[in-house]
């Protein structure tokens, strides 16, 4: 049976099984350290027969009507997907920043453009395509493109969006896909 636990720096030393695969994004250790002391309650484990199972790394920026929870990772170990894991994790952290003492607008995430499981699974859990932001991906080498008519689906992200209860679909954008900007304009 799977638990919700906080995240404790010792777990850190029990992720190989969750954050050991391709899908997953590797942080440096004081990465987490900040998520830990700054976002305690955003950052939390799901916790099956005695493993890590995956886990939420998520924080709150941004002011006034841009005030969101932005999820930083969400990533579940090979052996327990396709069982609703990655959706309770998401569900748990709508539930806690769309009440006190958060109260966010929305959550946001970003997600390479190829990676249509992914997509297809924040679709189903509300999420929308907010904006394409062309080059997210692009290492310092590459630059970002001349134009933003220049899209590569391997380095561009769709910053994906979900209204909380107070935001009334203000920080939703119906026709996302066709909006494009520069990761430098992604400003909270």
């Amino acid at each position: 049976m799977t638990s919700l636990q906080p995240f404790e720096a010792t777990d850190l030393f029990a992720l190989n099984n969750v954050n050991l695969d391709a899908l997953t994004e590797n942080f440096p250790l004081e990465f987490y350290f900040e998520y830990l002391i700054l976002w305690p309650e955003l950052f939390f484990k799901s916790w099956e027969q005695n493993v890590v199972s995956g886990y939420m790394m998520a924080k709150t920026e941004g002011k006034a009507h841009e005030w969101h929870s932005h999820i930083t990772a969400v990533t579940v170990a090979p052996e327990f997907r396709r069982i609703s894991l990655a959706s309770r994790l998401c569900h748990t952290l709508e539930a806690i920043t769309d009440r006190s003492p958060h109260q966010v607008n929305f959550i946001d995430l970003f997600v390479k453009c190829n990676n249509v499981l992914a997509i297809s699974l924040y679709e189903k859990l509300g999420y929308s395509v907010y904006r394409r932001v062309v080059g997210y991906y692009n290492s310092s080498e590459d630059g970002y493109p001349e134009t933003l008519k220049t899209i590569n689906d391997d380095k561009d992200a769709f910053d994906m969006r979900k209204a909380m209860s107070r935001d009334k679909g203000r920080s939703i954008s119906a026709d996302g896909r066709r909006h494009r900007c520069y990761p430098h304009d992604v400003k909270f």
